[in-house]
């Protein structure tokens, strides 16, 4: 029995299921969480989607998205939760602690840094996206794919595959994106809603953001910086940053490229890495986690202490690589 068969028949027929995200959701994330939501719903299941920040803008087109809790009800109770995405159950923030006491954990992921906490876990590090991992899944609940839930597990795996154009992508993940859009998902408008939908603040917050732009180790480090000063200044929201990083990463020669962001509970770090360098082993350091090619974390003091602490581990990680 696959891990998607045994995942699906343990979550049907339960009363409620819940469903959690990791912060700063992304599309894959997000679409995942959706698909198999809706898949419980259309079953007559009573699934709750969770999470702690909420949906950014460019992900509200998808359907079910209205649904999502940014809170819970006190006194409500669970007999599942799934994890999504989530290296950890701390990934999910502050509703992570509503897992607690729930009989069965799920944990569904592709990080390279998972814990391997939960009761079933279907972790597969090769995978392109979470959303190859959760199609199956979702497959065991509806033999015959709607075009809504098909829409959010396209959105999981473009999002995730950088438009189907990193080496992560399999011939499996084209077959699974063929099924999407012959089910009835259009790759033109999940790409138009997540990358040119977006508002002129974020251009702006851009423009701020790579100006500020530095580099490190002869050209083989990018990094920036996003702070509550300049959103004020740009009319822009912390969402808005969404691609910097990736345009740091783009630049010639950048092995790594870090996007440092002023939040309240901190400062979160988006870590991109190309070649043998290793994004995951870097955030691992301060208790992050993710990929090799893409990771993150949350620092704790001032900004300019956690870009110093960061650089300082990028710099030993690049050595690393140097020398194997």
């Amino acid at each position: 029995m696959t891990p998607a068969t045994r995942i699906a028949e343990a979550l049907r027929g339960r009363s409620h299921v819940l469903l959690l995200g990791h912060v700063s959701p992304d599309g894959d994330s997000l679409g995942s969480t959706l698909a198999l939501a809706r898949a419980l719903w259309t079953c007559g299941q009573h699934a709750t989607v969770g999470s702690a920040d909420g949906v950014p803008t460019m992900y509200r087109f998808l359907p079910g998205s209205e649904r999502i809790q940014t809170a819970l009800p006190d006194g409500a109770t669970y007999d599942a939760v799934v994890f999504m995405e989530c290296s950890s159950p701390e990934r999910a923030g502050a509703l992570a602690a509503r897992a607690a006491g729930v009989p069965l954990w799920v944990n569904i992921d592709h990080h390279v840094s998972n814990s391997g906490f939960g009761d079933l876990i279907d972790h597969d590090p090769a995978a392109a996206a979470v959303g190859e991992l959760v199609y199956p899944i979702v497959r065991e609940f509806l033999p015959t794919l709607d075009a809504g839930t098909a829409t959010c597990l396209l959105c999981a795996l473009l999002t995730d595959t950088g438009s189907f154009r990193y080496q992560s992508v399999a011939p499996g993940t084209l077959r699974i994106a063929a099924d999407l859009v012959a089910a009835g998902a259009s790759v033109a408008e999940v790409y138009e809603q997540v990358y040119e939908n977006r508002p002129a603040s974020a251009l702006h917050l851009l423009g701020k953001a790579l100006d500020r732009c530095a580099l490190a180790e002869e050209g083989r480090v990018a990094w920036t910086v996003v702070t509550q000063a300049m959103l004020r200044e740009t009319g822009a929201v912390m969402e808005d940053s969404e691609g910097i990083i990736g345009a740091l990463r783009g630049i010639a020669g950048v092995e790594v490229a870090a996007l440092f962001k002023e939040e309240p509970d901190g400062i979160r770090v988006s870590l991109r890495a190309r070649g043998r360098v290793r994004a995951h082993v870097i955030a691992g350091a301060f208790g992050g986690g993710g990929h090799a090619a893409a990771a993150g974390f949350t620092g704790h003091g001032s900004l300019d202490d956690v870009v110093r602490q960061t650089l300082e581990v990028v710099q030993r990680e690049l050595g690393a690589v140097s020398e194997s």
